[in-house]
């Protein structure tokens, strides 16, 4: 008779269950550490902000052109999102359910757009149209540019839906459309939830794309103020505000979650997955994945390559080869600090979640939400007095970390989540300590899931612009401030080469991110 968790507990030997207890205080003081660095920003926003008089702060909050940039900022938000929701909710059901050839190679070309940054996106379009401009000009390229989120998301929870339900409700004469709100639209919930508080905290912190096309969020009206004025008081006032919007955002995003997501992932990782061959379906299917691959994908790389070949300047080509090595190395970096400081708190959720770990969980979150500059501005104030480290690689490496820290967290949880708790009872069983189980079972098993989390945040870091402005080292450049150096000047035909390389860069990870993986079996239903 299988053993119970207290039972296993008190038959354990004596110094492995204190080993137990000592690894848990350790990870709970190792989370602690992380919180305390993710905090610098909040608390330099803090004493900016505070520098100033209440009475003067209350003026600038609540002024007319404050409210009116909050106003922008929530509507650009409510469209983006409500857009991503709907229409990545259907496109993403389709290539699960709806029956195509090669489904994998349709999936590509959806997840592609998350090599091209919002401000390359934005200068394609601008060359193309160059009149474009205003709120919804932003929400188009906002949308083409966090989509890629949405689909991953809800890709990922679809593999794993219990299908056996499905087949259920269809001998119960239940048709498509309420089969999919009443039995597979609430097992993604969770997945559509955190699609939409990815795209909603992209939407929040960008800079480039929303600077472009002349709409001022938030982000661009303390990026503003900092360099019209250099008052970095009344930025970081503005900034508490985006704090606050952030802190809204994901508190409601909870609200909607399902609670209950703790279901048997093994069992659903067995579940057949069924297939629809219906030829309507399939034709509207390939007509949406055709015209958002056309407009996200075709016409910017149609523009680079045509800007490029038409570039009547030279090319300077070692430059081009050292920016492309130092944009890769920095991001690598970054991208490897972020993977040592989810660690702790990913380990955390998934095994003991509990007050402690959702408060760090949510501190980041918010933090995410916070704009380059703001992280530049915190680092810039703490790295000057760290002498060597100021405008140094490793700083903008740590810069990264802050900025991306809550995808590394949630590849990191999601991974660390999915490894079978039969294999860490059976090793506990077998006398192993929990670190030990944790170094020996737990990660090389989560291992390529966590690869996948790491490469994601490596990705992200290559595209990043305000921060890296601040922060590089004197006569170092990257393929995104090359490129901003070029558009915001128009001068496209010379950002077109930075451009292109880094989408050529940046497809590498993508591909490996949409790579199928743990295929299962599939049923034809032809309706």
């Amino acid at each position: 008779m299988p053993l119970k968790t207290a039972d296993r507990a008190s038959a354990a030997p004596l110094h492995i269950v204190k080993g137990r207890g000592s690894s848990l205080s350790a990870l709970n003081a190792a989370v602690g550490v992380v919180l305390a660095i993710t905090l610098i920003p909040f608390i330099y926003i803090a004493f900016r902000a505070f520098e100033k008089p209440l009475p003067e702060i209350l003026d600038l909050l609540l002024r007319a052109k404050t409210l009116q940039v909050l106003a922008t900022t929530t509507a650009l938000l409510l469209i983006v999102v409500a857009v991503n929701i709907f229409i990545g909710t259907l496109m993403a059901a389709g290539l699960h359910f709806i029956r195509l050839p090669k489904a994998h190679l349709f999936i590509l070309p959806t997840i592609l757009p998350l090599a091209i940054p919002s401000y390359v996106f934005t200068y394609t379009w601008l060359a193309l149209i160059p009149s474009l401009s205003g709120l919804f000009a932003a929400a188009f390229i906002l949308i083409l540019t966090t989509m890629p989120y949405m689909l991953l998301a809800i890709l990922v929870s679809l593999r794993r839906i219990d299908s056996s339900l499905i087949e259920v409700a269809r001998t119960l004469g239940l048709s498509r459309f309420k089969i999919f709100i009443r039995v597979i639209l609430p097992q993604i919930r969770s997945s559509i939830s955190a699609g939409a508080l990815l795209s909603g905290l992209y939407v929040l912190s960008d800079f480039g794309a929303v600077s472009l096309l002349n709409v001022e969020t938030l982000t661009v009206s303390i990026q503003n103020m900092f360099k019209a004025s250099y008052d970095r008081s009344a930025a970081s006032v503005i900034s508490i505000l985006l704090i606050l919007a952030s802190v809204v955002f994901i508190a409601f995003n909870e609200r909607l979650k399902d609670s209950d997501n703790k279901e048997n992932i093994s069992k659903r990782l067995m579940a057949k997955n069924i297939r629809i061959n219906n030829p309507g379906l399939k034709t509207s299917l390939l007509f949406s994945v055709a015209l958002y691959t056309t407009l996200a994908v075709v016409l910017p790389i149609y523009v680079l390559i045509s800007r490029f070949i038409g570039n009547p300047n030279p090319i300077d080509f070692a430059q081009l080869f050292e920016t492309a090595v130092s944009t890769i190395s920095v991001a690598a970096l970054g991208a490897f600090i972020a993977l040592l400081m989810s660690a702790p708190l990913g380990l955390l959720l998934s095994t003991r979640a509990g007050k402690y770990s959702r408060l760090a969980e949510r501190i980041i979150l918010v933090g995410h939400a916070l704009p380059g500059v703001i992280i530049g501005l915190a680092l810039v104030s703490l790295g000057s007095k760290l002498g060597p480290l100021y405008q140094s690689t490793l700083l903008l490496a740590f810069a990264y970390a802050l900025l991306f820290l809550a995808k590394a967290v949630a590849s990191m949880t999601s991974a660390l989540q999915l490894v079978p708790s039969t294999l860490k009872e059976v090793a506990a069983t077998l006398g192993k300590s929990k670190s030990k189980v944790t170094t020996s079972v737990v990660f090389p098993i989560a291992l390529p899931s966590i690869g996948l989390g790491t490469l994601l945040v490596f990705l992200t870091a290559m595209k990043e612009l305000p921060a890296t402005l601040m922060l590089r080292p004197t006569g170092m450049d990257t393929l995104a401030t090359q490129i901003w150096s070029y558009a915001s000047i128009n001068r496209f035909n010379d950002a077109a080469p930075y451009a292109l390389l880094l989408v050529l860069i940046a497809a590498i990870p993508t591909f490996l991110l949409s790579a199928p993986r743990n295929p299962s079996e599939k049923v034809e239903i032809s309706q």
